[in-house]
């Protein structure tokens, strides 16, 4: 006998394993903080004589989930792209032709007359979400409960049903996954949900398979890709992984930022020309992996990303040259001027190192916002023959800045202090430039 495990969402299973788990459709969902180990359970909770077994259950949220499949680049926007370029090819119409006793030979031809007549991307949306709604409640369509919902009236809703109905289909949902794969077929079924939907991998039956096979499960989450992040010195680095810990702690194994000192001692410079010359490295080396350069929202951070935007033209989709984003906030901002009188100025492209990020109990001194301090004028290459010169500014009493903050991190971790994510709310948004370079192309 073969030991089973589901993804649930309500009665919905998104995916059924064999025996073992398919590590890439678990970590798309889950991250290793979504294990929950629990021991001495019983086996029949009503019998105080029952048999005791750990528990072993992945769980996340349609929330959480959603934005781990964002991080990846599977966004709707995406794949509205994909699914207009690839329908033609991707929608699997057999079993409803089969249904409607269409003649084999004249297959090809039909399937195309009725895809460009019946077929968008918008009418597929709204099938999806008929057919994902009756399966929450009713769960799954398959060979076995196949009766035709009274839901089901268009053209989609019937090339998605009768797919799942028959035994001999080999897509999901309607979709054949070599042409569009398969996690932005679940992006757009997690977006027929409800945010607050739980979702559940209950693997400990599996553990009656095989000693490996609970061992597998967890590891699945244990070794994923990551997203490389460069970015200019040490506290960005410190910065930026602190708080995605606690902001989006879900997401945090999908990023790796790019480290300036290792174990044994040797380091690696910072600096914006070292983040130029290490992503033009990457780039020439034709790696697959993806990348992020993000540089400072300053003149010089600016200037940076221009430069890596005019030397190459067109960059793989597998890299993302950034800059910190701009705030509202610094459109008017406290800046010292030569005489020493403070004039507000939009520091935007500027003066915007990620300490103006932090909350403002680090960069505020007596409830006044630490100025900013002009330095050199940078002329910046905008495109050809373009040049526009742009002010470079440093924000005062940075050193004090810094320290402020690794204290109040410290204080955090040892629970001597709380950390309130609306006090971190600038700083949510430039993660979130990070998080989600690749949900848009």
């Amino acid at each position: 006998m073969s030991e089973y495990a589901d993804i649930n969402i309500k009665k919905l299973s998104l995916f059924w394993f064999r025996n073992y788990v398919d590590s890439y459709i678990v970590s798309l969902l889950f991250s290793v903080k979504n294990l929950i180990i629990t021991p001495n359970c019983k086996v029949d909770p009503e019998d105080d004589d029952s048999d005791l077994y750990t528990r072993y259950v992945y769980k996340t949220t349609v929330k959480d989930a959603k934005e781990r499949l964002e991080a990846q680049g599977f966004s709707m926007e995406n794949f509205q792209k994909v699914f207009n370029e690839n329908m033609l090819q991707a929608i699997d119409y057999s079993a409803f032709l089969y249904h409607l006793g269409i003649d084999f030979n004249e297959r090809d031809e039909e399937i195309q007359r009725r895809i460009r007549k019946k077929v968008t991307y918008q009418k597929w949306k709204n099938a999806m979400h008929k057919i994902v709604s009756y399966q929450l409640e009713n769960g799954n369509i398959n060979e076995h409960n196949s009766t035709l919902p009274a839901c089901i009236t268009t053209e989609c809703d019937k090339i998605i049903f009768y797919s799942m109905a028959s035994s001999y289909s080999d897509s999901f949902y309607g979709l054949n996954t070599e042409f569009i794969h398969i996690a932005y077929i679940v992006r757009l079924i997690l977006d027929c949900c409800d945010s607050n939907d739980e979702i559940r991998l209950d693997f400990s039956n599996l553990g009656y398979w095989d000693e490996d096979c609970i061992p597998q499960a967890i590891s699945a989450t244990e070794d994923v890709e990551k997203t490389i992040v460069l970015v200019e010195g040490t506290s960005d680095k410190d910065i930026l992984e602190f708080v995605m810990q606690k902001l989006y702690p879900h997401l945090s194994d999908l990023f790796y930022f790019m480290d300036f000192e290792e174990a044994n001692g040797a380091k690696r410079a910072g600096g914006t020309s070292f983040i130029i010359a290490n992503i033009k490295t990457f780039y020439f080396s034709r790696l697959k992996s993806k990348f992020i350069a993000i540089f400072d929202n300053d003149a010089e951070g600016y200037q940076s990303q221009r430069t890596l935007l005019n030397e190459i033209n067109h960059w793989p989709d597998n890299f993302k040259i950034l800059t910190y984003p701009d705030l509202p906030l610094y459109r008017k901002y406290p800046t010292l001027a030569p005489n020493g009188t403070i004039m507000f100025d939009n520091i935007n492209k500027k003066a915007c190192s990620i300490e103006l990020y932090l909350p403002d109990s680090i960069i505020k001194e007596n409830d006044e916002y630490f100025p900013i301090e002009w330095e050199s004028r940078k002329k910046i290459k905008i495109a050809d023959k373009i040049e526009e010169a742009i002010y470079q500014g440093v924000i005062s009493q940075k050193g004090e800045i810094k320290k402020k903050f690794y204290t109040l991190c410290k204080a955090i971790e040892k629970g001597e202090n709380v950390f309130l994510p609306d006090e971190w709310e600038r700083m949510k948004r430039l993660l979130e430039t990070i998080i989600f370079a690749f949900a848009k192309e």
